[in-house]
């Protein structure tokens, strides 16, 4: 292991091996998280462009990584759980108020902020019949990029790992940014791409939503293609997801050739660094600096995951 950089209480924070962005943490309890930690975690997030590693020789149990989420920002709804976060009111759902769902989940035990994404059964543990396209690998992208407010963090928990497979490709935007060729920059500067909501990064498409004729009626929200990191002051490409997106203003065309132009370099690899997991490990991100990705699951493996986000910020502009 890399020599540790700096040292908070017990816990160590090092360099990220393999990358050239992102830092590794060990040691940290998380039931018993001092103020120096905390402040540790921030600074190392800040210094790693977004990306933090935790090391656990255990798995954790649901407070433990609420209050690891809490160091970040406010936990947020798990996508798809809530109307209107990454997930469209059903028929005769309109009516329902954010109370009267929270209270539905809760009745059935059912944690509203803690998303599940896998094979196997959340309680029994048992592999289940899933769709061929969770298998297949899930393309670039940025946590629900697709609403007004975007998560800001996601923190994802190993529970169940492959034998082989199923790695975390994450991409650094702030990377992007920097090496973006001047005259690029100054063409979408003022530019927006809407980010579609019809599909998940799986290549399902989501409860409620119809294919749209064409991205420009894809049914999304508007970002500017750079925006501005308020807690870093680092700019950042902000494209969500290839599919379906659109930039306004644009005869589709054009608008096509400019996301190709712009994904090419955004995914360039040196500025991707991918992630095999080991169980009981935690991998924070800050979306508004990343795009992640994951690789292809065999069908005969298990793979699963817990995974929270913390409430979002209205998306910045870069200057």
């Amino acid at each position: 292991m890399d020599q540790p950089i700096k040292k908070y209480d017990d816990m160590l924070v090092s360099p990220l091996g393999g990358a050239r962005f992102g830092a590794e943490i060990t040691g940290l309890k998380p039931s018993e998280m001092t103020a120096a930690q905390r402040t540790g975690i921030l600074d190392a997030y800040k210094d790693g462009h977004g990306l933090l590693c935790f090391q656990f020789n255990h798995m954790l149990d649901v407070e433990e990584l609420h209050a690891m989420t809490a160091v970040f920002g406010e936990n947020e709804f798990a996508p798809g759980l809530i109307n209107g976060i990454g997930k469209k009111a059903l028929p005769g759902e309109e009516h329902l108020t954010v109370d009267d769902q929270v209270a539905a989940h809760r009745a059935k035990g059912r944690d509203p902020y803690l998303a599940y994404i896998g094979n196997v059964e959340p309680t029994t543990l048992q592999v289940e019949k899933t769709p061929d396209k969770f298998f297949g690998e899930w393309e670039w992208h940025t946590d629900m990029s697709y609403i007004p407010t975007p998560p800001t963090f996601s923190l994802l928990h190993a529970r169940i790992i492959p034998d082989d497979g199923g790695d975390t490709g994450f991409c650094s935007q702030v990377m992007a940014a920097k090496g973006l060729p001047e005259d690029l920059r100054r063409k979408v500067l003022s530019l927006k791409i809407k980010h579609d909501s019809t599909y998940a990064s799986n290549g399902i498409i989501r409860p409620g939503m119809e294919v749209p004729a064409s991205p420009i009626d894809a049914i999304g929200h508007a970002h500017p293609i750079i925006r501005t990191v308020p807690s870093t002051g680092d700019e950042a490409l902000y494209l969500g997801r290839r599919t379906n997106a659109y930039v306004e203003g644009l005869p589709l065309d054009e608008s096509e050739a400019l996301l190709d132009e712009l994904w090419a370099h955004a995914t360039k690899p040196e500025f991707q660094y991918h992630h095999k997991w080991s169980v009981g490990q935690v991998v924070a991100w800050d979306n508004r600096m990343m795009l992640h990705m994951r690789s292809p699951v065999d069908t005969s493996q298990a793979r699963f995951m817990w995974r929270t986000q913390t409430k979002g910020e209205g998306v910045v502009p870069a200057a």
